[in-house]
């Protein structure tokens, strides 16, 4: 089963204690952050772009990129910068239209207020006021993108909420999620301990036996 078959939305955490369990490699952050709140979590694969510092790009050769990036969240690179932004609800609009389903910003967005009103998933670095018109160029699509010193490859699975985002190849998707799947499960049954004893340290001292 892979990542397109998948109908939930997965915690971070989990996801990141399944990579653990597992021994897979992953790329974790805690930088891209849900950019309005209410920001739907996001569960699925990526496609990637690199943006860089520029005398500007015609709209159409995004949403080319766009156009091939359908059912996938955008991974955009800005190379972690705040001082630009790269993301607002007209990128967002386009992006939608052409069927991408979220954005992830290695760097800043604007539009905040907008993108909230459209729900559009959105996790970012920053935020950053000014156009990006006639600042930015389109470096490469899927193509790796350097995520706290670690690639992120394009086609890779990607897990997103308000913890920060995951990301993993994708062939072990079935299994990742799965064991977060189980991993949730645990926890949850862990709590209804704590909740129902009446001395919360003997679970502990349960668990460490």
């Amino acid at each position: 089963m892979g990542v397109e078959d998948q109908k939930s939305v997965y915690s971070v955490c989990d996801v990141s204690d399944s990579c653990d369990q597992l021994g897979l490699p992953c790329v974790r952050t805690g930088a891209l952050q849900p950019v309005y709140p209410e920001c739907p979590p996001f569960t699925g694969t990526i496609s990637t772009v690199r943006l860089e510092p520029g005398s500007g790009m015609p709209l159409d050769s995004l949403v080319d990129v766009f156009r091939k990036s359908a059912n996938t969240a955008m991974l955009i690179d800005l190379g972690g910068r705040t001082d630009i932004q790269c993301w607002g609800t007209v990128l967002a609009t386009a992006a939608s239209a052409c069927g991408v389903r979220a954005a992830l910003v290695n760097g800043a967005v604007r539009d905040v207020a907008g993108l909230a009103e459209m729900k559009f998933p959105t996790f970012a670095r920053g935020v950053h006021p000014a156009t990006m018109r006639g600042r930015l160029r389109l470096v490469e699509a899927e193509t790796d993108v350097v995520i706290d010193g670690q690639p992120a490859s394009p086609g890779w699975a990607v897990a997103a909420d308000a913890n920060g985002a995951i990301f993993f190849p994708r062939e072990h998707a079935a299994k990742v999620f799965g064991r977060a799947r189980e991993i949730a499960a645990a926890e949850r049954r862990l709590l209804d301990q704590f909740r129902d004893a009446r001395q919360p340290t003997a679970v502990l001292d349960a668990m460490l036996t």
